[in-house]
């Protein structure tokens, strides 16, 4: 086909869709929107599998944790400073290598003393993630691991807010633990710590030198081998003939040249083992399992909508039939009236990918909005070449499809012969067999959908509505610390009181009570070991004071609170929850029994059972089990109930510490509503994009089943207006219509239930839960819904007069 032909049929393509403007604004409106999901979808999609991350020689890099075996368990992830700095120092074994550690300190030089994320990272770390910065320079390369450096670098946002963005940043000092540290750099704005390391909210980086806590005596005290973290990791880039499986054979061979090491510091521990997962595997840390359900669920959608723009082209064959009849006695061939079939549909295709790709900017740009911070890798997310790509294919492929069912709908042969009938007579008919199909596979398609999304709904909806167990409106929590705190332990004490006054004086305090609530996004966790030396289920710890479940309103359903004599740290005792006591000892009665929790030396006593308190994380381990520990007087935590509609700032707490000892700061503020909306964030917006995704579901699969429908029965018009005219009642012609469509439509839901059935039980993921309640409701709703969809146009035909249906 030469250029000038292209041309004038693209002429009369565009003429010919601007005689339909309702027709065009339609089919490209209902395309793009589902498409602009689509390509959403496939842009996180893209970020989690195949998009490039910005790292060094990402198919070498790797991260290396720590798997410790005991007998009776097994602990992954919780790495030994000494076994990483003793895998670090082989460098042997890497291309690249650097040790990162994390961890949150008072920056006491600053307006209100925060409290940042602090990253401890080895000099090639900068490098290995390709840090950006906006200015200055990295931190000046230590000869030795533990070399001294006094140097630190910002992110972009802590030099906007408590700078300026002023240049003249360069050579302040930032005062930690009592150390200046010389800013010699700011991160870009792009920048962030990868997921993995504290949800990326890196603020400071500092030579892996300063971390007080294997560095120094700053911090506690922390032992080389049996002090385990979790955000302390080695990052490596693998030499260009090795691999995963011979990295992880030399890290276990240098573990066991120093097993007398790590056995005496931890007897029961019976082997040290690598972990080596490639970065991006640790990055997604399961969440890539969210990318294949988002793109499976919208590509549903898009699906149901094909459909429906297929029943608009199929109405168009009715429309441009003398058009082509016209054209055909002109002596234009087969192949040319496909070709002008085939740019109209290029033509709408293209316009509503285009469409949908505007909108998806718009909707990714909402979506890194909502969820950045909750889930990795959302702030790199762009309608990268993948998308780009996938969007052209889709306009070419659509087309093809669009214009093949458009032909399909026009008899070729009966063009010349039907001009004397004005060009009627040349539309085939659509079988009903054929119809029957195109009604299946869309409630097939829809099926599968919102029962998808009910399995999502439900896990969301039974972490929100789950009573937490504690009051949440107007608390708040607050850890105070003193640095370097001089006063013996057996005197601390008496701070608990004088701060406890303290805060009771700050107007509209209605209560405050000593401890703090576990209610906070890293999950306080620990495990007891029985008198026979066997391990108890992992639960959510608590350290609270006498006081702290009166204020709190969480009922002690047995035994005692804690004494004075426990705060002082004179006896071990605990109080366990419901669930805890169930676990520990069929039918709850564990007062009186003890158990190995801190004290090696000295088991603590259960005195009391509470109420179940329901962290809204990892509830389905930990059941709602429960240890309550006596707050020691190593800080000073708090619960502080406000006046309703009173709120309570960082700002009035210090205020009032400071009255007490004027070097008592503020580790760590909460408040608990604002924590619970942050860890619920999620489930939260799972649930409403779960209902947004059905309901638009429903809506597409109506509309095209009614289309499809309405159709079929139209071209029967003739039949049941005989059947009218001689007599037959609307239950007879009901049950007529009824019993052509029921049975596909049956068949297709029960098809998507055994797929849905199938997907959840081969897939385990934490975003989804099976309610067989829910499931049943949502089942019958889906009947409701086809029965609905097919009743309406059988209703608009049978109510129509006999005469009128003969006439039509």
């Amino acid at each position: 086909m030469g250029f000038l032909q292209l041309r004038r049929q693209l002429g009369l393509a565009i003429k010919s869709l601007l005689q339909v403007p309702n027709f065009c604004i339609t089919l490209v409106l209902t395309l793009a929107l589902a498409l602009s999901c689509f390509f959403v979808a496939l842009s996180l999609f893209s970020g989690f599998f195949i998009k490039p991350l910005e790292i060094e020689n990402e198919s070498r890099f790797v991260v290396v944790e720590q798997k410790n075996v005991y007998q009776d368990r097994v602990s992954e992830g919780l790495q030994s400073f000494q076994n990483m700095l003793n895998w670090y120092q082989t460098p042997s074994m890497y291309e690249k290598r650097a040790l990162i550690s994390s961890f949150s300190d008072v920056v006491e030089n600053l307006a209100g003393k925060p409290k940042l994320t602090l990253t401890f990272a080895s000099s090639d770390y900068f490098s290995m993630v390709k840090m950006p910065l906006a200015l200055g320079r990295y931190l000046t390369p230590t000869k030795s691991i533990s070399q001294k450096n006094p140097e630190v670098i910002i992110s972009y946002q802590l030099w906007q807010q408590y700078f300026n963005g002023d240049d003249n940043v360069l050579g302040e000092s930032l005062r930690i633990v009592g150390r200046l540290y010389t800013i010699i750099g700011v991160a870009a704005r792009t920048h962030g710590d990868p997921y993995f390391l504290s949800e990326g909210n890196g603020a400071l980086w500092l030579s892996f030198s300063e971390d007080e806590r294997f560095f120094g005596d700053q911090r506690g005290e922390y032992h080389p081998w049996s002090s385990r973290l979790n955000n302390l990791k080695l990052l490596a880039i693998l030499p260009v003939n090795s691999g995963q499986d011979i990295l992880a054979e030399q890290l276990y061979q240098n573990a066991q040249l120093h097993q007398s090491e790590w056995k005496s510091a931890d007897e029961a521990l019976l082997d040290i083992e690598p972990i080596v997962r490639s970065y991006r595997d640790v990055e997604l840390a399961g969440h890539d399992k969210l990318a294949i359900i988002v793109l499976l669920s919208v590509s549903c959608l898009v699906l149901i909508a094909i459909f429906n723009v297929s029943n608009l082209f199929i109405s168009r064959a009715h429309t441009i039939q003398q058009q082509l009849a016209l054209q055909a006695m002109l002596g234009a061939k087969r192949k040319l009236l496909f070709r002008g079939i085939l740019l109209e549909a290029l033509l709408l295709v293209s316009g509503a990918v285009l469409v949908g790709l505007f909108i998806a900017a718009w909707e990714l740009r909402l979506v890194k909005s909502l969820t950045s911070g909750y889930l990795p890798l959302i702030d790199t997310l762009t309608l990268d070449t993948t998308v780009l790509l996938s969007a052209i294919l889709t306009a070419l492929l659509l087309a093809l499809l669009f214009a093949f069912v458009t032909s399909r709908m026009i008899d070729f042969s009966q063009l010349k012969q039907s001009m004397q009938s004005s060009g009627k007579g040349s539309v085939k008919a659509v079988r009903i067999a054929t119809t029957k199909t195109l009604v299946a596979v869309q409630l097939f398609f829809t099926t599968v959908l919102v029962l998808g999304a009910t399995l999502v709904l439900c896990k969301s909806a039974d972490t929100l509505l789950r009573p937490l167990g504690t009051k949440l409106d107007n608390m708040y929590s607050v850890m105070l610390h003193i640095p370097a705190d001089p006063t013996p332990f057996p005197a601390r004490y008496a701070n608990i009181e004088r701060f406890k006054l303290a805060l009771t004086n700050i107007p509209g305090v209605l209560g405050v009570a000593h401890g703090e609530s576990p209610l906070q996004s890293d999950v306080p966790v620990v495990a007891m070991q029985d008198m026979a030396g066997e391990w108890t289920p992992s639960m959510v710890r608590g350290n609270v004071g006498p006081d702290y479940f009166a204020l709190t309103g969480l009922e002690l359903v047995a035994g005692r609170t804690f004494s004075e004599a426990a705060i002082r740290g004179e006896k071990e005792v605990a109080i366990v929850s419901w669930g805890a006591a169930q676990a520990l000892k069929p039918g709850g009665d564990v007062i009186g029994e003890t158990y190995f929790i801190f004290n090696p030396d000295v088991p603590a006593e259960i005195v009391g059972i509470s109420k179940n308190f329901n962290h809204p994380k990892r509830h389905h381990e930990l059941q709602g089990k429960t240890v309550w520990l006596p707050a020691l007087p190593l800080g000073y935590p708090f619960m502080i109930e406000m006046e309703p509609g009173a709120s309570l700032t960082r700002a009035q707490i210090q205020n009032a510490i400071s009255t007490v000892n004027g070097q008592a700061g503020i580790w760590r503020f909460s408040n608990l509503t604002k924590t619970y909306q942050s860890i619920t964030y999620l489930e939260r917006l799972t649930l409403l994009l779960s209902f947004a995704l059905c309901g638009f579901c429903l809506l597409l699969s109506g509309v095209g089943i009614y289309g499809v429908l309405n159709y079929s029965f139209q071209q029967r018009r003739y039949e049941f207006g005989m059947r009218m005219a001689l007599g037959a009642k609307k239950q007879r012609l009901y049950r007529l219509l009824l019993s052509d469509t029921i049975a596909p439509m049956l068949v297709a839901m029960l098809a998507a239930i055994m797929v849905v059935a199938g997907f959840y039980m081969s897939v385990s993921s934490d975003w989804l839960l099976a309610k067989s309640s829910w499931l049943l409701v949502v089942i019958v709703t889906m009947l409701a819904f086809a029965l609905a969809t097919a009743i309406y146009p059988m209703k608009q035909l049978i109510n129509s007069t006999p005469m009128r249906a003969l006439k039509h």
